[in-house]
C-alpha cells in the first residue's frame, strides 16, 4: 500500500514484504564472491597477511640460518643384473630380461640394508664421531657395533638410514648412492665405504654361493653314481635269473628259440600236410592217383606190360577163342604181371605210409616242444617292466652324471666370466659447499607460503567477521539504497572535551554559552571531503522526491556510537547552506548527543513533555541564522511514553508547517523503542552505519523492525569510510575554485 503524507509518498509494510523475496535472492546471490570482493578482501586485511608473511619468513629464516649445514657425498655403480645371478649353470639366464627393473631395486634394497650400514659404521668408527652418532657418540673400550646397547644400535641406525638416499638413475643400470652430514670428510667417506662394503659383501656372498652349490652338486654327483651302479648290479643279476643275455629285453635266448621253433613247426606241419596227401593217394588204389603221389619206374614197366599182354589176349581171342593155346600163355604171362603189379603198389603204400607217420611224429614232438618254450616266453614278459624300469634307471642315471660332470666343468670358466656384475662409476668426491640449507629456497618457500597462508587465514578470519565496511556489504544486508558514504570524522563533542583540555575555547554563541569553536563543523570548511560528503548526502535527500522532498527526516541507528547524532548536525548545516530553513531536534531523551556536540547547555524542559507552544529555540551557528536547534531538556521517567502521544504529534506537524526540513536525532532503534514512534511519524528514516562497528545481524535486525513499524526508509549512510577508498586528493587548481566558491556562499 502506499501513502501520503505532506506530499511524501510512504510505502507501507505491505509493499516492503512483497519485495522481500528480491531481497532474500539478492543476499543469495551476494554470498558468492567476486574477484572484486576478494580484492577487496584481501586489501582489508592486508596488514594481518603482511604480518603473517613476515612473520613465517622470520621463522623460515630463523630455521635457515640455525640449521647446521649438510654436506652430501655422490657416488655412482653400475649394476649390470644379466650376470648378477649367474654361475654357469644355466641356459643363458633368460628370466634376467625380462625382470631387470626387479632385479636392480633387488639390490637397492640390499645397499640400504643394515648389513651394509653396519659394516660402513663398523669400518668408518662412526659410533664414535659426533657428526654422524650426536648424542650417541661413545668412546672408551667400545670398538665394535655390536658391543652397543640395543636402543644405541637402533637409534644410529635409524640416523644412518635417514641419512642415506639410493635410488636409481631413470632409464639406465647406474645407481646413486647420497649420504649427507655436517661433516664433508664423513659423508664423503661413507659414500665411498657403502661402494666397497657392499661389493665385498656381494663378493663373499658369491663366494659362499658357489662353495655350497659346488658340494651340493658333488654330493648329488656321487648320490647319483651310487644308485647307478646300483640299479647296474641289479640288472645283471635279474639277466642271470631270467636267462637274458642281450642288452635288449626283446633280444635274449628265449625269444630266439621260441621263433626257431615256430619256424621249425611250420615246417614240419607243411611236410606232414604234403606226405598224409601221398599217402591218403595212394590208398585210392587209383593207377593215376598212385603214381601221381609215388612216381615208380618199376610199376611204370610193369603196367606197360600188362596193357601190351591185355591187348595181345584180346586180339588173339577175338581171332583163335579161348582155346588157343598162345591164349593160355599170355593169361599165365598176365596174371604174372598183375601180381607183380599188386605186390609193387603195396610197397609203394607202405612207404607213404611210413613216411605219413613219420611226418606226424615229428610235427608233434616239435609242437611239443614249441608250447614249452612259449610258456617260458610268457613267463619272461611278466618280468619286462622290472626289466625296463631297471634299464631306464641306470640310462637315465649315466646321463644325468654325465651332464652335471659336463655343467660343472663349464662353471669353472663361465662363473669366473660373470664374477663382476658390479662396476664403480664415480666414487664420492669431497664437497666444496654444502647441500642444505637452500637459503634462497627456504626463504622463497617461507614467504610464498606465508602469503598464502595469510591470504587463507585472512578470508577465514573475515568470514568470521560480521562488522559491515563498505558500501556493498550493507546493500547486501539491509537491501537499502545508499544515499552517501562519510569519511572518518571525530565528533563534534570529543574535539570539544580536547579543546577545553588544550585550554584553546572559542569565542561564545548568541547564547552566551561556554566558548566552543562551531566552525569546526566540517560541513561548514572548504576543500574537505567530509563537507562534500555531507552536502551530497543532503543533495540526495532534496533529490529523493524532486517535487516534495522530505521534511520530517528521523536520523537513527542500530546500536550506540554509529554516528548518528553526527550524521544529523552535519545533514541539518547541508541543508541550511542550501537556503533552507531547517529544524534539528534532539528527541533521544537519554543521551542528549546533540547537545554535547554542539556544546549547547541541557533546556530547562522538555518540550516533549509540556507541549508548550513556547520553547526555547536555539540558533548554535551565526553563518546559518536559519539553522535552529531544540535541545532534549531534562531526561523525563518513560521517555516512550513522552513521545507515543498525540501532543508529539500536533508538534511535529507544527515543525512541518513552519519549517522546510525537520532532523529528528532518536535513540538507536534496537535499544530503545522510542524511535519506533518518531519513524511511524515521519515523512523519511535516515539509517546511520559505521564502516567497522555496525554488525550484519544488527542492522538486518533494525531494517526489520522498522519496516514492521510502518516506517519509510529512504536509505542508508556509511559512516566512517576510509577516505582513500571513496575520494581522492583534488588537483591545485580544484582546490582554489572550491575556495572561491565556498567564500561567495558566505
Amino acid at each position: 500500500m502506499i501513502e501520503k503524507h505532506n506530499g511524501i509518498v510512504r510505502t507501507s509494510p505491505a509493499q516492503v514484504s512483497v519485495g522481500q523475496p528480491s531481497f532474500e535472492r539478492r543476499m543469495v546471490a551476494q554470498q558468492q564472491l567476486s574477484v572484486v570482493e576478494l580484492w577487496q578482501v584481501l586489501a582489508k586485511r592486508k596488514w594481518f597477511i603482511l604480518g603473517f608473511a613476515l612473520f613465517t619468513l622470520g621463522l623460515a629464516a630463523a630455521y635457515t640460518f640455525l640449521k647446521t649445514p649438510k654436506y652430501e657425498g655422490v657416488a655412482r655403480l653400475q649394476i649390470d643384473p644379466g650376470r648378477s645371478l649367474s654361475l654357469g649353470l644355466d641356459e643363458g639366464d633368460k628370466s634376467v630380461s625380462t625382470d631387470i627393473d626387479s632385479r636392480i631395486k633387488t639390490e637397492v634394497t640390499i645397499i640400504q640394508s643394515d648389513t651394509v650400514a653396519v659394516r660402513v659404521i663398523n669400518s668408518l668408527q662412526l659410533f664414535a664421531k659426533k657428526a654422524f652418532a650426536g648424542k650417541d657418540t661413545v668412546t672408551g673400550q667400545i670398538k665394535e657395533f655390536d658391543q652397543l646397547t640395543a636402543s644405541q644400535r637402533g637409534r644410529l641406525l635409524d640416523r644412518f638410514s635417514g641419512d642415506l638416499t639410493v635410488k636409481v638413475i631413470p632409464n639406465t643400470q647406474v645407481v646413486e648412492i647420497r649420504f649427507r652430514s655436517s661433516d664433508p670428510l664423513l659423508a664423503t667417506d661413507a659414500a665411498n665405504s657403502i661402494i666397497d662394503e657392499y661389493m665385498q659383501r656381494n663378493f663373499h656372498t658369491r663366494v659362499d654361493g658357489t662353495t655350497q652349490l659346488s658340494q651340493w652338486l658333488s654330493k648329488q654327483m656321487e648320490e647319483i653314481r651310487a644308485s647307478t651302479s646300483a640299479a647296474q648290479q641289479q640288472f645283471a643279476e635279474f639277466q642271470k635269473d631270467h636267462n637274458l643275455l642281450g642288452t635288449d629285453e626283446n633280444d635274449n635266448v628265449v625269444t630266439d628259440r621260441l621263433k626257431q621253433l615256430n619256424e621249425e613247426l611250420t615246417q614240419a606241419e607243411a611236410d606232414r600236410i604234403v606226405k598224409e596227401g601221398r599217402y591218403r593217394m595212394a590208398r585210392s588204389g587209383n593207377p593215376v592217383l598212385v603214381d601221381s603221389a609215388a612216381p615208380n619206374t618199376t610199376l611204370q614197366v610193369l603196367r606197360t606190360q600188362q596193357a601190351e599182354l591185355q591187348s595181345q589176349l584180346a586180339q588173339l581171342s577175338a581171332q583163335f577163342g579161348g582155346g588157343y593155346p598162345k591164349i593160355r600163355e599170355l593169361r599165365s604171362q598176365l596174371a604174372d604181371i598183375n601180381t607183380a603189379i599188386d605186390k609193387e603198389g603195396t610197397n609203394i603204400g607202405t612207404r607213404l605210409s611210413n613216411e605219413y607217420n613219420a611226418a606226424a611224429t615229428a610235427e608233434n614232438m616239435i609242437r611239443k616242444e614249441f608250447d614249452s618254450q612259449k610258456e617260458a616266453a610268457y613267463k619272461l614278459n611278466e618280468n619286462v617292466a622290472q626289466y625296463a624300469n631297471l634299464k631306464h634307471q641306470i640310462e637315465s642315471g649315466q646321463q644325468l652324471y654325465d651332464a652335471l660332470q659336463l655343467r660343472v666343468k663349464e662353471a669353472n670358466v663361465t662363473s669366473g666370466l660373470n664374477s663382476s656384475y658390479i662396476s664403480v662409476v664415480d666414487r664420492a668426491q669431497l664437497p666444496d659447499k654444502p647441500i642444505e640449507p637452500r637459503k634462497s629456497l627456504y626463504l622463497s618457500l617461507g614467504l610464498g607460503a606465508g602469503i598464502f597462508c595469510g591470504v587463507l587465514l585472512g578470508l577465514v578470519v573475515d568470514s568470521f567477521d560480521d562488522s559491515l565496511r563498505t558500501v556493498t556489504d550493507v546493500e547486501t544486508v539491509t537491501g537499502l539504497p545508499e544515499l552517501g558514504s562519510v569519511p572518518h570524522l571525530a565528533t563534534l563533542g570529543s574535539r570539544r572535551r580536547n579543546s577545553l583540555k588544550n585550554g584553546r575555547m572559542g569565542h561564545a554563541n548568541l547564547l552566551g554559552l561556554p566558548g566552543f569553536d562551531l566552525t569546526s563543523i566540517p560541513v561548514l570548511k572548504t576543500n574537505c571531503p567530509v563537507a562534500e560528503a555531507f552536502r551530497s548526502l543532503g543533495s540526495v535527500v532534496l533529490l529523493s522526491c524532486v517535487d516534495n522532498p522530505p521534511k520530517v527526516l528521523v536520523v537513527t541507528s542500530a546500536m550506540a556510537g554509529e554516528g548518528k547524532s553526527t550524521v544529523s548536525c552535519n545533514l541539518a548545516a547541508a541543508l541550511a547552506q542550501r537556503g533552507r530553513k531547517v529544524l534539528l531536534v534532539d528527541a533521544d531523551l537519554r543521551s542528549a548527543a546533540i547537545q554535547e556536540q554542539l556544546g549547547m547547555r541541557p533546556g530547562r524542559d522538555t518540550v516533549f513533555a509540556t507541549g508548550a507552544t513556547q520553547y526555547s529555540r536555539y540558533q548554535p551557528i551565526q553563518a546559518l541564522p536559519n539553522l535552529h536547534v531544540v535541545p532534549t531538556g531534562f531526561r523525563p521517567t518513560d521517555p516512550h511514553e513522552v513521545l507515543d502521544t498525540k501532543r508529539v504529534k500536533d508538534l511535529m506537524a507544527a515543525w512541518s508547517a513552519e519549517y522546510d526540513h525537520v532532523i529528528i536525532d532518536t535513540p538507536p532503534v534496537l535499544l530503545f523503542a522510542d524511535v519506533l514512534v518518531m519513524s511511524a511519524r515521519a515523512d523519511a528514516v535516515i539509517f546511520v552505519t559505521r564502516s567497522g562497528k555496525s554488525r550484519r545481524g544488527a542492522a538486518l535486525r533494525a531494517r526489520e523492525v522498522l519496516t514492521r513499524a510502518g516506517a519509510n526508509l529512504l536509505g542508508f549512510v556509511l559512516n566512517g569510510t576510509k577516505q582513500r577508498e571513496y575520494y581522492y586528493q583534488y588537483p591545485a587548481e580544484y582546490k582554489k575554485l572550491m575556495a572561491d566558491n565556498a567564500s561567495r556562499r558566505h
